[in-house]
């Protein structure tokens, strides 16, 4: 997965949560350095059928800032885990019974 920017990246995560539905309130937004660990292991999303988005920032901090942005600005559910330098990958997924928060 090829690096991209922080406003591509915000970008296509806000275009992601508006074509998939919901408050922005629903939604989670994160950092990880293993994202088929963390959506589908940890998070326990199901790889088809729910609403989940990946993008690879150009940097841990960058990847950082991205996900504050989420959380701040926008108000989606997050948490700022201790990551290590390679925590590139921003993640959004969609709320539902089944994952976890």
């Amino acid at each position: 997965m090829a690096a991209k920017s922080r406003t591509v990246i915000i970008r296509e995560i806000e275009e992601h949560i508006a074509a998939n539905g919901g408050a922005m309130a629903e939604w989670f937004v994160g950092v990880t350095d293993n994202p088929k660990k963390r959506l589908f292991s940890e998070h326990k999303l199901r790889e088809s059928g729910d609403g989940w988005i990946c993008r690879r920032a150009l940097d841990d901090l960058q990847a950082r800032e991205i996900e504050e942005y989420f959380r701040t600005v926008q108000k989606t559910t997050g948490w700022s885990k201790p990551t290590n330098a390679d925590s590139v990958y921003v993640y959004a997924y969609k709320r539902k019974k089944h994952t976890s928060p």
